[in-house]
């Protein structure tokens, strides 16, 4: 098992703070199958131990239904480590590849195809910029053929903290790869009614497939109101453990049903809810629902 290198001795110099496969294991299920810096320090890049905040990252980053699509992408949100600092921004672009194709083929893979995806965790909602690096570095991870090459997922998270490590949320870049055009174009007349409910901290429940569609027309919307991806983000993502029956009990009867949620996503169903006025704009969240298909 490899140790943590130089990247996991310290703090990430810029906003990305690990670099993650999830692979889809025929008998575990969703599992995370490497990290850079791992996940908990001391671990080595290989292990599957994850975060206990952190525990539903597999799940997001390789949603249900994958398999329907060749490739596709999804923004996602976690919770801060130990209750501090604000929220991890994931973006994760996860793809297939027929099982005969592969140079190495491991014993556990008993599928016909192999499923992984290559995740990007960063402290910045930088979505589009992210996606469109990380989009080429899955490609050519995926055409090595061999999953244990590993080196090229190193280099990409030491070139995103060196060249994005002055980046700024006060510029263009948040809103790459974000089409208002398409959005109005998509929900016509109901782009403004779907505003105005946001502003009315009404929930509101997407449907759309393929999941790079619904997370882009997700942020194209909330990116309508001044601020929101810049500021109105860095709140929206809750994790409360639980120790014993009688507490989880208690914070049903205290909380409404959708604070129970420990993770938020952009994912293939969400609902989308503003909080309490923010200082910089509302406070939005979304939160993951589990068990939904990608498509009808």
């Amino acid at each position: 098992m490899e140790k943590a290198g130089r990247g996991g001795d310290s703090a990430p110099r810029g906003p990305v703070l690990h670099i993650v496969v999830v692979g889809f294991h025929h008998k575990k299920g969703c599992q995370v199958e490497f990290s850079y810096p791992p996940l908990i320090p001391g671990d080595g890049h290989d292990s599957h131990t994850l975060p206990e905040e952190w525990k539903y990252l597999p799940f997001l980053a390789l949603p249900d239904g994958a398999h329907n699509y060749q490739e596709d992408t999804v923004f996602f949100h976690l919770p801060p480590r130990n209750g501090n600092g604000a929220t991890v921004y994931g973006i994760s672009c996860y793809r297939q590849i027929e099982a005969k194709a592969l140079k190495v083929r491991q014993a556990d893979v008993t599928r016909e195809t192999v499923q992984k995806s290559v995740c990007v965790l960063s402290k910045l909602p930088l979505y589009g910029l992210l996606q469109a690096k990380l989009q080429l570095i899955t490609h050519a991870y995926f055409e090595e053929k061999d999953f244990s090459q590993i080196s090229i997922l190193k280099e990409l998270y030491e070139h995103m903290n060196s060249s994005l490590g002055g980046t700024s949320l006060e510029g263009s870049q948040v809103y790459l790869g974000l089409s208002p055009r398409d959005l109005v174009l998509h929900f016509r007349h109901k782009v403004l009614i779907l505003f105005k409910l946001i502003l009315l901290e009404k929930k509101v429940l997407f449907y759309i497939s393929p999941v790079n569609k619904l997370v882009g027309a997700l942020m194209t919307l909330l990116s309508l109101f001044p601020g929101m991806l810049e500021h109105g983000l860095s709140d929206c993502s809750q994790y409360r453990p639980r120790k014993s029956m009688s507490e989880d009990a208690g914070l049903h009867e205290r909380n409404p049903p959708a604070d129970d949620f420990a993770s938020v996503s952009a994912a293939p169903r969400l609902f989308l809810s503003v909080g309490q006025a923010h200082s910089r704009g509302p406070l939005c969240r979304t939160v993951y629902m589990d068990n939904c298909p990608l498509s009808k």
